[in-house]
């Protein structure tokens, strides 16, 4: 019995661990550039989802909405321009790993010394943050994929 406990909680403790070695190593191979790292811990299809469906909701909430910033006769005319810009920018912007070296580098340092919180949302799901609240911090979203943690969406 107390063998099998000890070795439950090791199972625990290496699932908990888990997604800080992938962050870990995600942090290394954005630090020394190594695309076919990157290509294999993230999974491009989804980020690009998620980056171009975050794009049209900021441009489908951001011009109009419920602020009168704008007078009413210019208000239609916003949002439509705002619409088509914001439908071109998502369907020709596409995140590929020289585009998020770029965006990550954006923060002072790498991803692991810069990461403020990291925890499980779901037992399948992890989230990290990057930089401090209130700065513009970068959250990314890692998922389990056929017993694998990937990267799957960046919120910036």
């Amino acid at each position: 019995m107390k063998f099998f406990s000890s070795l439950l909680s090791f199972a625990f403790a290496a699932f908990i661990a888990w997604p800080y070695v992938h962050i870990y190593q995600l942090s290394t191979a954005i630090t020394n550039n190594d695309q076919p790292a990157l290509e294999k811990l993230i999974d491009f299809e989804s980020v690009n989802k998620v980056y171009k469906q975050n794009i049209e909701w900021k441009v489908n909430n951001t011009v109009g909405g419920s602020s009168n910033l704008l007078p009413e006769s210019m208000r239609g005319s916003a949002e439509a321009l705002a619409g088509a810009l914001g439908n071109l920018a998502a369907e020709t912007t596409e995140i590929n790993p020289k585009n998020l070296i770029e965006q990550l580098r954006i923060i002072d340092g790498s991803p692991w010394e810069q990461m403020t919180f990291a925890f499980f949302e779901s037992p399948n799901s992890f989230i990290i943050r990057l930089g401090q609240l209130g700065h513009n911090p970068i959250h990314i979203r890692m998922t389990m994929q056929d017993w694998y943690w990937r990267l799957t969406a960046i919120y910036d």
